[in-house]
């Protein structure tokens, strides 16, 4: 199985090169590391059309999204302990089905990591 990896530390939204059949996969530390209660977030304009959050095992996946142009941002609330990731994608049947692999940056390194 393949997989989209993304990392992302950016404050304007990176786009994806190409398009997406859904939104689906799994968020994670550098170290690979899974990343459970991350807020997964669709826009299409200022217009929240869908959210999720990552289970235990850092799994999200959305499933009310048409086909069109969105912003996906992954964020950790209620606090900041991770970079937001924000994403531009075109969902589209004909586009990859592969989930995506989403690496989130820690605000502050500590020793451990």
């Amino acid at each position: 199985m393949m997989f989209l990896s993304v990392v992302c530390v950016a404050q304007q939204p990176v786009p994806l090169d190409h398009s997406i059949r859904h939104i689906s996969g799994v968020v994670q530390r550098e170290n690979g590391e899974t990343l459970p209660n991350i807020d997964v977030e669709v826009f299409g304009g200022r217009n929240l059309e869908a959210a999720a959050k990552t289970d235990s095992k850092g799994k999200f996946k959305t499933d009310s999204v048409e086909p069109g142009e969105y912003e996906v941002w992954f964020t950790y609330k209620p606090h900041p302990v991770f970079h937001d990731a924000e994403f531009k994608v075109k969902i589209d049947p004909k586009g990859s089905k592969e989930p995506w692999i989403v690496v989130l940056k820690p605000l502050s390194a500590s020793p451990s990591e």
